[in-house]
């Protein structure tokens, strides 16, 4: 009987299987969503008259978890006797009981070993090396999101030539993946105010302005957990970004360039946040930022209050920026 179901959690994994079999069964193919108010008069329509049709077909379930109960029991019912000429492809978190089943499993969040082995056969697949250091930073800065990992991984393919260094990931991941956010809240917390006033309409065009509201937050929110644990320091060193991104849970590009150090081939200029920001300093932007998202939420002219609240970081700030860069 041509029924398989595919189980699991990977739906990267399920896709390339169903690629194995539509190149295997060379059929036409046919994906019923769950949404779909007739997909049960649908797949019947090939099931029950394959004489109306001229190729043979493979029929891709998706997400069978979402049927409601009495659905499901209708089609695995109708699916007892399925012409040899329909593949049916059920996918499903859990195998079905009396059904051939393949499991995808994706490793539990807390398997960290098991993502990097992940990303490092994603690596090996297109011929390129990566070190153990690399791949968990690599790892850090993607996510445990399998689409993801091996989107960049390709964008890197085309980038990189036999090994990928940290560097690369920097140029190629971190800012292709970051960069509209992160351009803006890296622009106001140096200081940078009208590069950041120039840069808010764009990020605003594909950003609901409480998101940007939450992630300004966020931002700031992290450079105040640093400042209390950090030892404050003229020059930060690789161990030092490292162990207070572990320690802290904030993405590796971010403490770097929170606390000035740069990697080969950034462009930005470094700029050391925690000579620049005192406690006080950090305590007061917050509470600043509360109001930001009650008068952003309260819906009159959202853009003009974050511009407002972008001029305030003009004046002070201004100066200690200025002293910071002579000093280099």
């Amino acid at each position: 009987m041509p029924i398989l179901v595919l189980s699991g959690n990977s739906e990267l994994s399920k896709d390339k299987r169903v690629e194995s079999i539509k190149e295997d069964f060379k059929g036409n193919y046919v994906r019923i969503h769950p949404e779909d108010s007739d997909k049960i008069p649908l797949i019947l329509s090939y099931t029950k008259n394959l004489g109306m049709f001229s190729q043979k077909v493979v029929l891709d379930i998706l997400d069978f978890d979402s049927w409601k109960s009495k659905d499901k029991k209708e089609l695995l019912s109708e699916l007892k006797h399925v012409p040899d000429d329909i593949f049916v492809i059920i996918r499903s978190k859990k195998a079905i009981k009396g059904l051939n089943a393949e499991n995808f499993p994706l490793p539990k969040p807390w398997e960290r070993e098991k993502w990097l082995d992940i990303v490092k056969r994603n690596f090996e697949e297109k011929g390129l090396r990566i070190s153990e250091e690399t791949a968990n930073y690599f790892l850090d800065v993607v996510g445990q999101d399998e689409y993801r990992i091996e989107s960049e991984v390709k964008k890197l393919a085309l980038y990189c030539r036999e090994e990928v260094k940290i560097e690369d990931i920097n140029e190629v991941t971190y800012r292709s993946t970051h960069a509209a956010i992160d351009d803006l809240c890296f622009a106001i917390s140096e200081g940078r105010v009208g590069e950041a006033h120039r840069i808010l309409p764009d990020v605003l065009r594909s950003t609901e302005t409480a998101m940007l509201v939450a992630s300004i937050a966020r931002h700031f929110e992290d450079l105040f957990k640093l400042k209390l644990v950090a030892k404050l320091k003229e020059k930060y060193s690789w161990p030092d970004v490292s162990r207070y991104s572990k320690e802290l849970g904030i993405p590796l590009p971010k403490v770097a360039r929170f606390l000035g150090f740069k990697f080969k081939g950034w462009r930005n200029k470094p700029f050391n946040h925690l000579s620049v920001y005192s406690k006080e300093d950090l305590v007061s932007i917050l509470k600043r930022i509360y109001t930001l998202d009650r008068v952003v939420k309260s819906g009159e002219s959202p853009e003009v209050h974050l511009h407002s609240f972008i001029e305030s970081f003009r004046g002070e700030l201004s100066v200690r920026y200025d002293s910071q860069d002579a000093s280099r």
